[in-house]
């Protein structure tokens, strides 16, 4: 088993961190414009999959790389 990360698992984090970064700066300054938060939860669900993506199994990945190269 490796020891690294995925470069998956490394965005979705990277994603993970950016999202917090931007939902404390947007509820704080423009707390009434509904366009950013649609926009943050976008990028929410985007870190969410990447992150679920990374930390699968060794076979699991291998299968949707697989499917993912096929379509």
């Amino acid at each position: 088993m490796k020891s690294t990360m995925r470069k998956e698992l490394k965005i979705g984090l990277l994603l993970f961190a950016i999202f917090n970064l931007a939902n404390l700066v947007i509820n704080h300054l423009l707390p009434e414009i509904p366009a950013l938060h649609f926009i943050l939860g976008g990028l929410a669900g985007l870190a969410f999959c990447q992150t679920i993506i990374g930390i699968l199994p060794e076979t699991t990945y291998l299968k949707l790389k697989k499917l993912k190269k096929n379509l």
